[in-house]
């Protein structure tokens, strides 16, 4: 579960920006919040703002610290790290990007950070919250260690094994030390992201696939599409390696062995059919099958996301989802938002964290107000965030109206008419 996600000078995000999943003082849906020791935790969050403000950058922060903990090992030594500071300033594009995590995973509460830029580890330490104040697993200032005198022997080894472009957490964990290894593991399978505009045919089954096996992922599935009102009471499943594969490279280009060996074992061909109920004419439901391409995009949104957060719910783990509202409609996204704030289908803390211009999900009857958080874009080109409960919104509040109306400075200016002389 996440906690707390700070991040500065990455892309839009100049300043740290907080993002926080502890939840308030204020009465409202309790029952849907995750109890954590003294920790009342968020199991959904919502963000909203128009084009250009840095929503998906917030979320692109997110991925690029996924993506850098769990390859971070596997990096040659010297290679560009990738992160991207804020360039709207003499100073930024030459300080490095911070990242913080507050989190659980496997009934344990760290803090992870580190500071980067494309060359190098600035800074980099793990705490871990033995009692209400964190323990010192490592701080790591470049290539100075710091660590207690009870983990010195442990961590000492790991450090001559590291290099100034990995992270030490990932290192030493995979060279097997169990002190980072939960705190590590969080990040490769504790937390996911997915775009949906990266969702093709094949990868809407990919996940379908992967749990095809898993008796509950179809009763789940179906039990959503059910819920749905998609009509469809079940569906007929088929994957296969592709055995034979003709890759035609330009002269003189060729792969290794192994990495043909690789394709070859992610290659498979899918076969889906949706069993439809439908009434004949004298008033008996006959279900006829629909091959999966004619299928919405709705619908096979539907396939790809209802394994995903099957597997969510049933492991506890935070998913972080880039423009929820593609392709779906509200009721859609209004019933994934209640399975994760229901305690009945959501047992083991999972979360759902995504961003939205779908306005009628803004609804105190729905989510809370430290659930909302507007973005918005200031006059330095900076990205900046704060929830409904900080703009001192009322629970009793329309928030959809207020958002329109602009009370959380949330929309664009967009001017009436076209100034034709501007253009000329």
């Amino acid at each position: 579960m996440l906690l707390r996600f700070k991040v500065s000078n990455y892309l839009s995000i100049r300043d740290e920006i907080t993002v926080n999943l502890i939840a308030n003082t204020a009465n409202e849906h309790e029952n849907n919040n995750i109890v954590f020791g003294r920790d009342r935790i968020l199991p959904a969050l919502a963000f909203y703002g128009y084009n250009s403000v840095g929503k998906s950058n917030i979320f692109k922060a997110i991925l690029t610290a996924i993506n850098y903990v769990s390859n971070s090992n596997y990096m040659p030594i010297n290679a560009l790290i990738g992160t991207q500071p804020f360039l709207l300033d003499d100073t930024s594009r030459n300080n490095p990007t911070k990242m913080d995590f507050i989190y659980l995973h496997n009934g344990k509460k760290y803090n992870y950070g580190f500071e980067i830029t494309q060359n190098e580890v600035i800074q980099e330490y793990l705490y871990e919250y033995v009692s209400a104040r964190p323990s010192l697993i490592f701080d790591r200032s470049r290539e100075n260690y710091t660590f207690t005198t009870k983990n010195n022997t442990e961590l000492e080894i790991y450090k001559n094994k590291n290099t100034p472009n990995k992270l030490f957490l990932a290192t030493a964990t995979n060279w097997n030390c169990q002190l980072t290894k939960d705190a590590y593991l969080w990040f490769v399978e504790g937390i996911q992201f997915y775009d949906s505009h990266f969702i093709n045919d094949n990868q809407y089954l990919m996940h379908l696939d992967a749990n095809k096996n898993n008796q509950n992922t179809k009763l789940f599935l179906l039990n959503v599409l059910r819920n749905t009102d998609f009509n469809i009471s079940d569906y007929i499943f088929e994957s296969k390696d592709i055995e034979d594969i003709n890759l035609v490279l330009p002269p003189g280009i060729s792969f290794e062995k192994a990495f043909l060996e690789q394709i070859k074992l992610n290659s498979k061909e899918f076969k889906l059919d949706a069993m439809h109920d439908v009434k004949d004419e004298y008033g008996y439901t006959k279900s006829y099958p629909i091959p999966f391409v004619f299928e919405s995009n709705g619908t096979k949104l539907m396939f790809a996301y209802a394994p995903i957060v099957q597997q969510a719910l049933e492991e506890g783990r935070t998913i972080v989802v880039d423009e929820l509202d593609n392709g779906l409609n509200p009721i859609l996204i209004k019933y994934l938002i209640r399975l994760f704030s229901d305690k009945k289908s959501n047992k083991n803390g999972a979360q759902l964290i995504f961003n939205s211009h779908n306005s009628s999900i803004l609804d105190s009857k729905l989510l809370r107000r430290d659930q909302i958080y507007l973005v918005n874009k200031d006059e330095f080109g900076q990205t900046k965030i704060k929830n409904l409960y900080d703009y001192k919104a009322r629970r009793t509040d329309n928030f959809r109206k207020s958002y329109f109306e602009e009370k959380y400075s949330s929309l664009p200016h967009v001017i009436d008419g076209i100034d034709w002389d501007y253009i000329k």
